[in-house]
């Protein structure tokens, strides 16, 4: 997958060693960068658009629980 594109995801969030943590259903995750307000979301299911930053890391530009 090229770096620098849109991308939408779905997993639950977490929070590892203070990083905000997508894991996917299929075992994979994806590390966060985000602006307040998404650490409420912790430990629910969400969906996250933004963009894909490096290998694992993703900004986001939206967040909403499922």
């Amino acid at each position: 997958m090229p770096l620098e594109r849109p991308i939408t995801l779905e997993g639950l969030l977490l929070l590892e060693s203070g990083q905000l943590v997508l894991r996917m259903a299929d075992g994979g995750q994806w590390r966060l960068l985000a602006l307040g307000g998404q650490r409420a979301m912790v430990g629910r299911w969400v969906r996250i658009d933004g963009v894909r930053e490096r290998h694992d890391v993703v900004a986001v530009e939206r967040m909403i629980p499922l």
